[in-house]
């Protein structure tokens, strides 16, 4: 169907790309072959689902021819003869549809010249002396590897960790690449430590641990560039992503001087070489700059005295660095440093005075009716006092009248020389029905 074609055109088109890539790239002679022959089989299904059995035989017996010659190159080759396997019943049903339209068969299109390319690459490569030791020389030791996993993974670490540096202003890219260094070499870490009798596996173990925390270094590096890059404005932030902060940095710095702390904890760096100085002057480097964000985020704060405090002691930090260093580069970014944080110190500085006077400012508008009011009823409060007029009122003499609640300065003792009027007269007498009316009436 039409949907199908378009599916098998897209993917021929990035068969071709990944083919392009691997000569651009400069791979090695198994990849290139290989990349090719996946890009005739793409070509071969397109063609296959055209119904154009000319072209789909060529690609198809094109394919086979490569993935034959790599089977007989490399020493596992099974994977490419189930290849080449999978693809005879379609030749078959080529030359099946050709022979019955009465089409001539030719299949030397494009395979004699492959072949004969595949003979020269393959002829240099079996001419080529196998190494079957792999010398690795690090920190003034050589250790000798001969287990074939490690050195197939030595090789691709390294053939990433070159092209991380090669990336150029492609970011993004050597976060990944950095990415695949790390997981390698914890995997690698794991093979060492399963492998059985193997010679200087503590000092194997020690190296892979160099190259992922370097790389873990060096990718947290590139994290700090692009968020430095959009505080300074050199780099638009999308929208709908983070908007960067100075906070970000000194996490991200905070977690460099981890890792450099982790690099000196290697037994098998020498403590009195050059790497393990270079450790100690990084970790100063970064520790000034950690300090000159912390200021930052202080001042972003609006905590300027702190702000000072922190940019004198990171003056500190670069100096002890300048005295420590000799690489130019580093010292290009410290004088660099320095110069920033002179401008900011100024501005953090005048921020402080100005804030200060408007405080002064507004301490100095006192209210008639705040001057009168009583110390002990406003101690919460502070107030600038410029002149004797502005004294506060510590009491009133005489003092208010309070109501005290006590006991009565008089008793009441004259109520027994009191006479009381006669009130007899007024008494109901009682008769003789009086008892029975009271039971009666409920009295």
């Amino acid at each position: 169907s039409i949907q199908f074609r378009k599916q098998w055109y897209q993917r021929r088109v990035r068969a071709e790309e990944l083919e392009g890539t691997c000569v651009s790239l400069k791979c090695d002679p198994s990849t290139q072959l290989e990349a090719k022959a996946y890009t005739h089989y793409m070509r071969g299904m397109l063609n296959f689902e055209k119904a154009n059995w000319q072209r789909c035989l060529v690609a198809f017996t094109s394919a086979q021819k490569i993935y034959s010659k790599l089977a007989d190159a490399v020493e596992e080759g099974g994977m490419y003869r189930e290849k080449c396997e999978e693809m005879t019943p379609k030749v078959q049903y080529c030359l099946y549809n050709i022979q019955s339209s009465r089409g001539t068969i030719d299949t030397n299109e494009v395979g004699e010249e492959l072949l004969a390319e595949l003979d020269g690459i393959i002829a240099s490569r079996a001419s080529a002396p196998t190494q079957a030791v792999y010398e690795l020389k690090w920190e003034g030791k050589t250790v000798s590897i001969t287990h074939d996993e490690i050195k197939i993974q030595l090789a691709q670490l390294q053939d990433n960790i070159k092209l991380a540096k090669d990336v150029g202003t492609n970011q993004e890219k050597g976060l990944e690449l950095l990415d695949e260094v790390v997981g390698g070499c914890r995997d690698v870490v794991q093979i060492v430590r399963r492998a059985e009798k193997l010679e200087s596996a503590d000092t194997l173990t020690d190296y892979f641990n160099y190259l992922r925390i370097t790389s873990t270094i060096e990718r947290f590096l590139l994290m700090a560039q692009q968020v430095s890059d959009k505080l300074k404005g050199v780099v638009e932030t999308r929208p709908g992503t983070k908007m960067a902060r100075p906070e970000d940095l000194v996490r991200l710095y905070d977690i460099i001087l981890q890792n450099y702390a982790d690099l000196k904890g290697i037994v098998s760096i020498e403590k009195e070489g050059e790497f393990y100085r270079s450790i100690d002057v990084n970790t100063m480097f970064y520790r000034a700059l950690r300090c000159f964000y912390i200021a930052e985020c202080h001042l972003g704060q609006s905590n300027w005295l702190n702000a000072i405090v922190l940019y004198d002691k990171c003056n500190e930090h670069v100096s002890e660095t300048l005295a420590s260093t000799s690489d130019k580069e580093m010292i290009g970014e410290l004088n660099a440093l320095s110069k920033q944080i002179y401008s900011q110190r100024c501005s953090a500085h005048a921020s402080a005075f100005l804030h200060s006077q408007l405080q002064e400012e507004e301490m100095t508008d006192i209210s008639p009716a705040d001057k009168n009011r009583i110390l002990s009823n406003c101690l919460d409060q502070f107030r600038l006092v410029s002149s004797a007029a502005d004294l506060p009122t510590i009491a009133t003499l005489p003092p208010d009248f309070q109501t005290t609640p006590c006991k009565p300065t008089f008793f009441d003792i004259s109520l027994n020389q009191i006479e009381f009027p006669d009130l007899s007269t007024r008494v109901e007498k009682e008769g003789a029905l009086s008892g029975l009316s009271r039971w009666i009436w409920g009295r």
